[in-house]
């Protein structure tokens, strides 16, 4: 069954879905001088949980 925008919680906050094009413009607009892929790559190598895929996209940055 498709995920419902309309119902929220917790759980929407700490996963992201790299199927579901919303997140990944959302983490592009985060990180603007990522591309899309490499963003999919983040999500896809850190797993689904908010801040693995911020600490994979944010490393090597100093």
């Amino acid at each position: 069954m498709p995920d419902n925008k309309m119902n929220t919680g917790k759980q929407d906050d700490i996963r992201v879905d790299s199927k579901d094009p919303s997140e990944i413009e959302y983490l592009h607009q985060q990180y603007p001088s990522k591309t899309h892929e490499e963003i999919v790559e983040a999500i896809q190598k850190a797993g689904p949980m908010r801040s693995d895929i911020i600490k994979y996209l944010e490393r090597g940055k100093n």
